[in-house]
């Protein structure tokens, strides 16, 4: 198995533990990047864009990330932050009126980000309809939350999508794939895409899903958990055209290892010519919102305003204000501020974990071995 990209000589570990991970047969295809300053330290891709191993995966292979797609999307809410365009502690009927009732009058865009607002579940049943911002829009601003808003978090595994488009939406008159792509993408050279244009369709990967009923519980649901159970199938769209060119900023971001590690490592670098946010609108961002046990996803998250924060110092390395999130099926993306890193792991080989997946903490862990003799306390 040839692993294709550069790797700096501390990191040559990490690049041989992705070749392992390729050659035991638990890739198809997959990337990983870790970078600083916008610029590489390791940035390796190997395997196949398909099932049948018949085209080469390469560096500028996109894949769908799921709900490593809502990282970006956080990020793109902060940057409308700091322009002044949006707080996160007005209420969320501020910037869209009609939101504004049925209990979700207090709601604020903070509560929203961190998966306070009870509204975690759309009961359409097709996925069409899920690709229209302003039907799914509709819906979630007259539903009635299914807790008492700002009392818990309940994962909003899609509809944290359309909620955050919208409030873009109203503030920019642009969708939050257009406005992440114009304010933050494209000057940057990111290469992620939400929404993605057919021009771009013959780098896809094919994703490659588990079966629908392995994801089933086995304890009897809750309500929020039926919320946010219901809906189409969604592992038989991930592949069609349709599904890539909508814009679901939860879920059906398309984009490399490298574009993502890049972007994290803007946000996070020490040095101002690059940096994309302020340290006072990553401070904001990245402040705990909530730490409860979740009640979508029966863990314990500790959720920032769209962000995953790094808990034990297990999920995303060492520092325990990383911050980032992970993707359905085993992708993830993160930002660490005490090393000034931005890191991803990027596959098309799904496997059943909301959370984080074994081979990227593997690469992660390993990746913080050979950084040893940094700053790695957090």
């Amino acid at each position: 198995m040839e692993i294709k990209g550069t790797c700096e000589d501390n990191f040559l570990e990490v690049k041989e533990l992705f070749k392992s991970l390729h050659e035991s047969n638990r890739e198809v295809g997959s990337s990983f990047s870790v970078y600083k300053d916008g610029l590489p330290l390791v940035d390796i891709w190997g395997g196949y864009k398909n099932l049948d191993e018949t085209e080469i995966w390469d560096r500028n292979t996109l894949a769908t990330v799921w709900s490593t797609t809502k990282g970006i999307a956080a990020i793109t809410i902060a940057y409308a932050f700091e322009k002044g365009l949006i707080d996160y502690e007005e209420k969320v009927s501020k910037y869209w009126p009609e939101f504004g009732c049925n209990g979700k009058e207090d709601i604020t865009v903070g509560m929203l980000l961190s998966h306070q607002a009870g509204i975690c579940g759309s009961k359409a049943n097709n996925a069409e309809d899920y690709y229209s911002q302003s039907t799914m829009a509709n819906e979630l601003a007259n539903m009635k939350p299914i807790w008492e808003p700002g009392t818990a978090s309940g994962y909003h595994s899609m509809t944290y999508g359309w909620l955050t488009s919208e409030l873009i939406i109203r503030v920019t008159g642009k969708t939050l794939g257009k406005y992440f792509r114009e304010e933050i993408g494209d000057p940057n050279e990111i290469d992620f895409h939400i929404g993605l244009p057919e021009s771009e369709e013959d780098r896809v990967a094919e994703m490659i899903p588990f079966p629908k009923e392995n994801n089933q519980v086995s304890t009897e649901p809750n309500k929020a958990q039926m919320a946010s159970g219901s809906g189409p199938n969604l592992l038989k769209h991930q592949n069609s055209r349709e599904w890539r060119a909508a814009e679901i900023p939860s879920a059906n971001g398309q984009g490399c290892a490298s574009a993502i590690a890049k972007l994290y490592s803007l946000v996070v670098t020490d040095d101002v010519t690059l940096k994309i946010l302020n340290d006072s609108t990553i401070a904001t961002m990245t402040a705990e919102r909530i730490t409860n046990r979740d009640l979508v996803l029966d863990v314990v998250t500790r959720w920032g305003s769209g962000f995953i924060m790094n808990m034990h110092k297990v999920i995303y390395g060492p520092a325990e204000s990383a911050f980032g999130h992970s993707g359905w099926g085993g992708s993830c993306g993160f930002g660490d501020p005490v090393n000034n890193v931005g890191i991803s792991y990027v596959m098309n080989n799904m496997k059943n974990n909301f959370a984080a997946d074994g081979r990227s903490l593997e690469l992660i862990n390993k990746t913080y071995e050979c950084m040893k003799g940094d700053n790695l306390n957090g």
